[in-house]
Parts: structure tokens; C-alpha cells; sequence
């Protein structure tokens, strides 16, 4: 036996692919492959990359599962858990770091801040605001906005996000596309559901803003919504 790694060939060839093509051109599950080669330097980490991406269902929520899940996972190992869960603090304090300076204090600068956003997308899509206690942008969520409402994503999950962004409250931001800026059935049922969520976590609601054919109403400017 000569001791070498009998994966290294497709290793490299993983590699080169992701330093050629960048990310974007990688499956979820091959992202994850190549975070786990640096753990796991000696096993085939595609099959444990696809026994977590099974168990839960994208990368994202493989970063923010907790420790003990992803240890249960067959082949992660403490390791390997450690590593992971590393990756997502590293990339929040990243994401802290590069917001710190988007401090989203007026109402102008959050309408500024939304229609950029989501100016020229169609996406019924949920943008939530992370803020700090001087409104600074702590992280952002990124969901459609049916999501939060039939349980496509859990409450559980949904908390977790939250308050790991370490948010001291949450800016809701809906698109309607080229559609009217004003709240229809669906986004008060997503503004109620968010905001029994964020009360019964301790964090803040402090306003729902719907975006549409280049304009903003805010929920809680207009009364629309008791926050």
C-alpha cells in the first residue's frame, strides 16, 4: 500500500473546476464536497456531502444546522462538524464587517435600500432586514414570501436565522414586481406570522414595507398593521 489518497485525482479535478468557473457553476452538493475535502483530507467526501444535502436539503441549511445534527450525519464526525459550523460564523462576521457601514436609520434609506433590491425582479420574494440597536444592517434573509407562511421553511429554522444574525429587530421587505405597493391577504398573513415569530424570540418588528412598480408603502407609516 503506497499510502496515497486514492480521491486526490478527483480532488484536484474539483478544485480546478471551482478556481476556473468560480462557485456559481458548482452544484450545492459539489460546494459542499470541496468545504469537506479540508476535514476530511482522506474520504470520499461526495457521499457525505449527498448524505447531508438529503438530510437538509441545501447548503444553507446545512450551514446553520446545529453541531449535533450535522455530527449525526454518517462520515461528518466532530470534525467535520466543527469545520462547518465554523464556515457560517466566519461568513456572518463577514457579513457584519462589510455591513457595518449600511446603517438603515430613516425610512428613506430603507425604501434606498429595498428598491435596489428589488428593482427589476418579478419574484414574490421576502427580503428580511436584520437590524442592530443603531439600526445598522447585521445580515440579510432572502425567502419567497410564501415560504414563511406554509411551512416550507419551519419556524424552528426560521428563528434559528434570526437570531443567530444577533438582530435586536427585523425590517420585512416584500417585492410585488410591477404590481401595486399596497398589502394584499398574503402579506398580512406574513406580516402576523413573522410577527408572532419575532415576539416570541425577543426580537423586534418594527415595520413591513411592500415594494411595487418602483414605489414603497409602509405598513407601519400607513397603519396597515399593529406592530
Amino acid at each position: 500500500m503506497n499510502g496515497k489518497n486514492p480521491h486526490a485525482g478527483h480532488r484536484e479535478r474539483l478544485r480546478q473546476r471551482f478556481l476556473n468557473s468560480e462557485s456559481d457553476r458548482l452544484y450545492e452538493h459539489e460546494l459542499l464536497e470541496l468545504l469537506l475535502f479540508y476535514p476530511r483530507p482522506v474520504v470520499n467526501t461526495n457521499n457525505i456531502a449527498h448524505a447531508l444535502t438529503d438530510k437538509f436539503s441545501s447548503l444553507s441549511k446545512v450551514l446553520t444546522a446545529e453541531r449535533d445534527e450535522l455530527r449525526d450525519v454518517k462520515g461528518v464526525g466532530s470534525g467535520g462538524a466543527l469545520f462547518l459550523k465554523m464556515m457560517h460564523e466566519f461568513g456572518l462576521d463577514y457579513l457584519r464587517r462589510v455591513n457595518s457601514f449600511d446603517t438603515l436609520s430613516t425610512q428613506e434609506l430603507l425604501y434606498d435600500f429595498l428598491s435596489q433590491k428589488f428593482c427589476g425582479s418579478d419574484a414574490k420574494l421576502c427580503i428580511l432586514l436584520c437590524l442592530g440597536s443603531r439600526s445598522e444592517l447585521a445580515d440579510t434573509v432572502t425567502l419567497p414570501a410564501a415560504d414563511i407562511c406554509n411551512g416550507s421553511i419551519s419556524q424552528k429554522e426560521l428563528a434559528s436565522m434570526l437570531v443567530r444574525s444577533s438582530a435586536s429587530k427585523v425590517c420585512a421587505g416584500i417585492n410585488h414586481g410591477n404590481g401595486i405597493p399596497l398589502p394584499d391577504d398574503n402579506d398580512y398573513l406574513l406580516a402576523h406570522t413573522l410577527g408572532r415569530l419575532l415576539s416570541a424570540i425577543g426580537i423586534g418588528f418594527s415595520d413591513c414595507i411592500i415594494f411595487g412598480s418602483g414605489n414603497c408603502f409602509s405598513m407601519r407609516e400607513k397603519g396597515a398593521f399593529a406592530f
